[in-house]
């Protein structure tokens, strides 16, 4: 399993300021709670602090509540989620052969981290660096730079390189393009759609 990288994304600050809002209010309401009933814990016990009921809900934020559709309806979270299996095709400038090939991409996102990783009948790469850009475009973009490794099938001209890939999210189609870096210098024309 791959490991995840933190990826950029932009109005971050609007959800840390949120959750520090939502703990401050829970922290009070925990506080407030216990002087109703004159309740007074042991001194190994106090009521939580502001820091570990952030870092709490930073954590569920993080995993999971960031995808529920509620705060994205009041404008909280605007990250699109990608996470899951998309398939689609390649039309690659590549030498050997060219042409059109099925690709199967795996995007596993968290709110602050991400991993992409690509499979084709002759290769496999994953993401080493990402951004998600949602403000002030008409689509969500994610660009990202990956490496891709041959599998031992493939021509003996493919070659280890680093790549990099944009697309746009329209629906539940990412299309864009890829660029191939030292080694390769190939470029081509990427289609996906998702598929669970």
């Amino acid at each position: 399993m791959q490991l995840m990288h933190s990826y950029d994304a932009e109005s971050r600050s609007r959800v840390v300021a949120f959750l520090a809002v939502c703990s401050i209010f829970l922290v009070w309401l925990c506080h407030a709670g216990l002087s109703a009933v004159e309740f007074e814990p042991q001194w190994w016990f106090s009521v939580p602090s502001f820091a570990g009921v952030f870092s709490g809900l930073y954590w569920a934020f993080d995993r999971w509540v960031w995808r529920f559709g509620p705060l994205r309806k009041a404008g909280i979270v605007r990250m699109p989620d990608l996470n899951g299996k998309w398939e689609g095709q390649v039309t690659s400038s590549a030498a050997e052969g060219g042409g059109v090939y099925a690709v199967s991409i795996v995007i596993r996102q968290r709110w602050s981290r991400m991993v992409v990783t690509l499979e084709t009948k002759y290769s496999r790469s994953r993401s080493i660096t990402a951004s998600l850009r949602t403000d002030d475009v008409p689509n969500p973009e994610l660009s990202y730079l990956y490496i891709n490794e041959p599998k031992a099938m493939a021509a003996t001209t493919m070659n280890m390189h680093r790549g990099t890939t944009f697309m746009e999210l329209k629906g539940d189609v990412l299309e864009g393009e890829y660029y191939t870096g030292r080694g390769r210098m190939t470029f081509g024309v990427i289609r996906l759609t998702h598929a669970q």
